[in-house]
């Protein structure tokens, strides 16, 4: 597996940086003359022979790029400061980041372009080679879904930072910088562009947080009501499913787990839940500390498949949900129309970077 393409986001993210992959970029300078450290290159056709693009087009888990948006979207490429290859972006998302850039710096906060558009076809190959190697289950659990990835629009910017002349762009280091990333969001929105995927919002956006991930959407006046709203673009469209509207996370506080541990869990636990027909989700929270100590891990061990690794951490995550309508209810172990509180589920995961695996849910 190419690590380059690794690093580039196609796997088990928006798109942001793996952190276990070296960077082996060359050198840039903090707010550097694009015309002179990587300007745009004109590569692509004309504006004039490509077609319209609805730059307020959802394209998430569920919603897959429109059939025609390659072919019509007119992209522009700069040279890249991580990679040989160069970050291609869609015209007029290009020229706004660059007055954001411009302002950004102007006040001394530098950010540099890392991923930005790719094709559906490199998706596919990257997804073609992991299920050749590992099996179509694990790439299709790791692997991005080709069509379904924000970042074929070319609208998506994954941006990373230049502090002190160095650069910024693993995603642990990046989070560091909390202070310099909220300048930046402050300043979306004037230039048609919003954050992504915010805080405690992994249910929605099925992304956790990424503070570098922004999306432009062309018309400041709409990007600045999102932004001062607080919501994700799925809110603000009315696209938000059914089953789990209105449901918030509870991370609560914890020394054994990050919040990305807690949204690791989520997928796994969703894909039970999205096979419940009718039932709406009204609190996903984690147990605590207390509960997934040495106990839990010897319980969530004696679940596992005979012939597996053992595990080496376990967590508990709660939740309450409402279930469905007596016709949709009929058959199923839920009584109609009825508040379910303090569900548990009990997940298990050899290492830190192993993925979580559901071994029980119910009442204890």
């Amino acid at each position: 597996m190419d690590k380059e393409l690794t690093r580039r986001g196609f796997i088990g993210c928006a798109g942001g940086l793996l952190a276990s992959v070296a960077f082996a970029g060359c050198a840039g300078n903090a707010g550097g003359d694009s015309a002179k450290d990587g300007a745009a290159d004109d590569t692509t056709n004309d504006a004039a022979a490509k077609g319209s693009i609805d730059y307020m087009a959802l394209v998430n888990k569920q919603h897959a790029l429109p059939d025609d948006w390659e072919a019509n979207v007119d992209l522009v490429e700069e040279k890249s400061l991580l990679y040989d290859d160069p970050v291609k972006v869609e015209r007029k998302a290009y020229e706004a980041y660059q007055a954001l850039k411009k302002e950004l710096a102007d006040e001394g906060t530098f950010v540099e372009l890392d991923s930005c558009y790719r094709s559906v076809a490199q998706q596919q190959e990257v997804m073609d080679e992991f299920t050749k190697e590992y099996g179509a289950e694990y790439a299709k659990r790791i692997v991005a879904t080709p069509g379904y990835s924000e970042h074929h629009t070319g609208l998506a910017l994954d941006l990373f930072l230049v502090i002190d002349g160095e650069q910024v762009y693993l995603n642990e280091d990046m989070m560091q910088h909390p202070e310099v990333w909220e300048k930046v969001h402050a300043k979306l929105g004037d230039h048609g562009f919003i954050l992504r995927y915010l805080p405690e919002r992994k249910l929605i956006t099925g992304y956790s947080y990424e503070p570098w991930h922004i999306r432009y959407i062309d018309d400041p006046s709409v990007a600045k009501q999102i932004m001062d709203d607080g919501v994700t673009f799925e809110e603000y469209l009315n696209e938000v499913p059914e089953n789990i509207a209105g449901c918030k996370i509870e991370y609560g506080t914890s020394d054994l787990y990050a919040e990305s541990d807690i949204d690791a869990t989520i997928d796994t636990i969703m894909q039970e839940f999205n096979s419940w027909d009718g039932c709406k989700l009204l609190r996903f929270a984690y147990a605590g500390d207390d509960a997934c100590g040495a106990e839990e891990l010897a319980y969530v061990n004696s679940l596992r498949k005979e012939g597996t690794d053992e595990f080496g951490q376990a967590i508990v995550l709660v939740t309450d949900f409402h279930s469905p309508s007596a016709d949709k209810a009929e058959g199923t172990a839920w009584e109609p129309d009825t508040d379910y509180e303090g569900y548990t589920w009990h997940l298990g995961r050899t290492d830190a970077d192993g993925a979580w695996e559901l071994l029980t849910m119910g009442y204890a």
